[in-house]
């Protein structure tokens, strides 16, 4: 598995990708399912020096992607900043996929024994935390809409994202306000 490195607005010079290879490693080395992996690097023209550099790195691991954006002075700090958030994100991954797995295993152990399954404690994290979970589900009307009028419905309840039937694709889409104060659409692609 090879890391794609893309640079837009700087250059990255062989000291630079050596450099990113060896961020990349540990992380590999912390979760080595990675199936794909991306790096973009661009400069952006801010107003503060410390946001002129952006890193952005998407891993691919078992259908789910872990994506993370940073900014930095430099590349360096924006790869070190991006390597740091992708790790913790890993880490929470790993203990995400592990209780599944234990659950999974509890209930076939339970079904096996012509018995229900009881709730399985939940472990806990690093830190001693119990993990987060589901504490509310929400229920709401969908009514077909264009991405425009799902944008404006967004707008008027002051959200960061909407989901919405898309009328002109024929499919659930959810549509976010990015960064930069434009909109994305997050559209399913079955795997």
């Amino acid at each position: 598995m090879e890391l794609k490195i893309y640079a837009k607005n700087i250059t990255v010079d062989d000291r630079t990708t050596d450099y990113i290879h060896k961020k990349f490693n540990r992380l590999k080395r912390h979760l080595s399912a990675i199936s794909d992996a991306k790096l973009e690097v661009s400069r952006t023209s801010s107003r503060s020096q410390n946001d002129r550099v952006v890193a952005q790195m998407t891993l691919a691991v078992k259908g789910n992607v872990l994506r993370a954006q940073e900014h930095g002075v430099n590349i360096f700090a924006a790869v070190d900043e991006v390597a740091d958030v992708l790790d913790r994100q890993i880490r929470r991954f790993k203990t995400r996929v592990y209780r599944s797995e234990q659950s999974r295993r509890a209930a076939r152990a339970a079904s096996a024994k012509g018995a229900a399954p009881d709730g399985v404690p939940m472990e806990e994290d690093d830190g001693g935390e119990e993990a987060p979970r589901v504490v509310r589900v929400k229920r709401f009307r969908m009514t077909p809409m264009t991405a425009g009028e799902a944008i404006d419905r967004m707008e008027m309840l002051s959200h960061e994202f909407f989901l919405f039937y898309n009328v002109e694709t024929e499919e659930y889409n959810v549509v976010y306000r990015r960064e930069n104060g434009n909109y994305g659409i997050l559209e399913p692609e079955l795997a």
